[in-house]
């Protein structure tokens, strides 16, 4: 598996922009990659535009950018057994438009997607990481966005090996406020074939190499971005 090229400079983690309405600015910023959403399949008034709005939205950039990513999010109140069909739809609309994104991940780190994670609802999350492998099976010889997944470092350590045989490439994993990122990121110590991109209380180039240390393929940072805009890049090198 090759390098994703933009793991070696500093990401914009998702949240900042959720329609696409900032993509020109946002991917001449600096950053090495730059995640958008997290969007819903289909629209959802006053929530989500919509997965195929965004996709239309980033297709017309056409300066120089950024690696796109996006991450796809889930209705606050999908009943638990349509988890793969919503993930399949998603895909879909991605496959139709295979030169926008860079990478897709699978947010199951908001408050709304969490339980999805609990071992109450692995039944229902193994559905959809096997319906996710297949489609990427039915796609063979087709260019497909690399597939990643947002969760906790605990989630990411617990589901590594599913995660893997999905077909997934990439883990992004929230780091813990107030926690050092070498003691964050030990739970994933020795493991491999996932690349994986830290996220959360980056804010110096010193914790940006400790990352690294740590374990760590690649950063993103978020609340320094609201914080100090695009300038927060130089904190950072």
């Amino acid at each position: 598996m090759h390098r994703p090229p933009w793991l070696g400079g500093v990401g914009l983690a998702g949240g900042i922009d959720k329609t696409g309405e900032r993509a020109g600015e946002l991917l001449a910023a600096g950053f090495a990659s730059v995640e958008f959403g997290s969007v819903t399949t289909l629209p959802l008034p006053g929530i989500s535009c919509g997965l195929a709005a965004l996709l239309a939205r980033l297709a017309a950039v056409k300066t120089p950018r950024a690696a796109i990513g996006i991450g796809l999010g889930l209705p606050p109140d999908l009943p638990a057994g349509q988890l793969a069909e919503q993930w399949l739809s998603g895909l879909h609309l991605l496959a139709a438009r295979p030169a926008v994104a860079d990478y897709l991940s699978f947010n199951l780190s908001a408050a709304a997607n969490r339980r999805f994670v609990e071992p109450t609802l692995y039944p229902q999350l193994a559905e959809a990481l096997a319906a996710v492998a297949e489609f990427r099976q039915s796609q063979a010889g087709r260019h497909l966005p690399l597939l990643a997944a947002k969760l906790s470092v605990a989630a990411a350590a617990a589901l590594w090996d599913e995660l893997r045989a999905a077909g997934l490439a990439q883990v992004t994993v929230v780091l813990p406020d107030g926690v050092p990122p070498a003691q964050a990121l030990a739970p994933l110590a020795g493991r491999h074939g996932l690349w994986r991109v830290a996220v959360g209380g980056i804010a110096s180039a010193d914790e940006r190499r400790a990352a690294h240390s740590a374990g760590a393929d690649g950063v993103q940072v978020h609340r320094l971005f609201v914080a100090h805009g695009a300038a927060c890049l130089m904190a950072l090198s």
